[in-house]
């Protein structure tokens, strides 16, 4: 894989953003557990960027032991108690290596307390903390952003990606016009990924975009036989998240047709092996790193490979149900927190109780009942 075999070894070889490397060496070195402003650092930038690898180059350089917090651990209030502040007072190692906690992707978290428990683990870590993200404006990481310092990493100028694609396409030894690069580095969006798999697989003559197609027709490409699979590979990349679960929500109902139910039932069954690798794949690609994107591409466009696009796509009901859950999730919480309040103070539940209304009178006189003689 291009991904691997082109992997800058050294800081020095990283592409883009050499201006940061400096400032966030300086911030390392000079790391202060009494510095409450400057505990954490904060790496923000468009997927693809190469953020992870931006922090893994300069720690595998100056020897420290990273200790990584991936989107795929289990996040929560206990987790984020029982085992990282362990941690986080753990200076050193066995080995003389300085220890570095690295959180990926907190702005991708599920778990509502997970970002208060990490504002708690930043306001007590004796080790430097390094936190990722793609969007640093979510509001749902505003709490932390008060004792971090600010890396924000840029997409890098054609320049810099020409030379490196010079560099592949003369060892390769592949075939490819300078006006097909600039349109791989405008789709991009920054996605070096992107780019590498692309000049790999040869999807290199793009004539659309994420913004002129919709999900929708894209999905309705790869589910049908008159596409190529070299047209298929490159629709996948215009929304390679929602594929896979489109594919998945869809492959049923848009399966070949056949006389022979048994055939049918093959085909279906092909279609959800593949879809079963897709699973597989997706679950390297978050817990390991993304050399493992093209196989999920591959398997997705082969679980469309039996169907025929014959009725109106639909949106994942997957995503529904989630959406639903975690509104539900987030009412519970609230109304929890309400009830906890209350309790911690009773005076307020009291101030806050509304009156009882007072009984009316009725003005109707009541007769007397009459008295029994004892």
């Amino acid at each position: 894989m291009f991904t691997t075999t082109y992997r800058p070894k050294k800081i020095q070889d990283f592409i883009g953003n050499r201006h940061l490397i400096q400032p966030f060496i300086e911030w390392l070195l000079e790391w202060d557990a009494n510095d409450k402003k400057k505990k954490c650092a904060i790496i923000s930038g468009v997927c693809g960027i190469g953020k992870s690898l931006f922090v893994e180059l300069i720690l595998e350089k100056h020897d420290y032991n990273i200790i990584e917090l991936a989107l795929d651990d289990d996040r929560d209030k206990d987790y984020m108690s029982n085992i990282i502040k362990p941690l986080l007072r753990t200076k050193k190692t066995v080995k003389d290596q300085e220890n570095v906690l690295v959180v990926s992707d907190i702005d991708c978290s599920s778990d509502y307390g997970f970002i208060a428990s990490l504002t708690e683990c930043i306001k007590d870590t004796k080790i430097p903390i390094i936190c990722i993200c793609d969007n640093r404006y979510d509001q749902s990481i505003k709490p932390i952003l008060n004792y971090c310092v600010d890396f924000k990493m840029t997409k890098p100028c054609y320049q810099d990606i020409y030379r490196v694609i010079y560099n592949i396409v003369i060892t390769e030894k592949i075939k490819i016009k300078e006006t097909e690069i600039k349109e791989m580095f405008e789709q991009s969006n920054g996605d070096i990924r992107f780019i590498l798999n692309n000049l790999q697989f040869g999807s290199r003559n793009s004539k659309k975009n994420i913004q002129s197609s919709n999900i929708f027709d894209t999905t309705c490409n790869l589910l049908s036989m008159d596409e190529t699979i070299y047209n298929k590979y490159e629709t996948f990349w215009l929304s390679n998240d929602l594929h896979p679960l489109m594919i998945h929500e869809n492959y049923i109902n848009n399966t070949l047709s056949a006389r022979d139910e048994v055939k049918k039932l093959d085909n279906l069954a092909y279609s959800a092996d593949a879809l079963s690798d897709v699973d597989l794949f997706e679950t390297y690609v978050h817990m390991i790193n993304w050399e493992f994107e093209p196989h999920v591409a591959f398997n997705t466009i082969r679980a469309a490979s039996k169907c025929n696009k014959k009725c109106m796509v639909k949106f994942p009901q997957f995503l529904g149900r989630i959406s639903t859950m975690y509104k539900n999730k987030r009412g519970k919480l609230n109304y929890e927190d309400v009830q906890f309040f209350e309790k911690e103070n009773p005076k307020v539940k009291k101030a806050v109780e509304p009156k009882p209304k007072k009984e009316v009178k009725s003005k109707a006189k009541k007769t007397a009942e009459p008295k029994t003689k004892k």
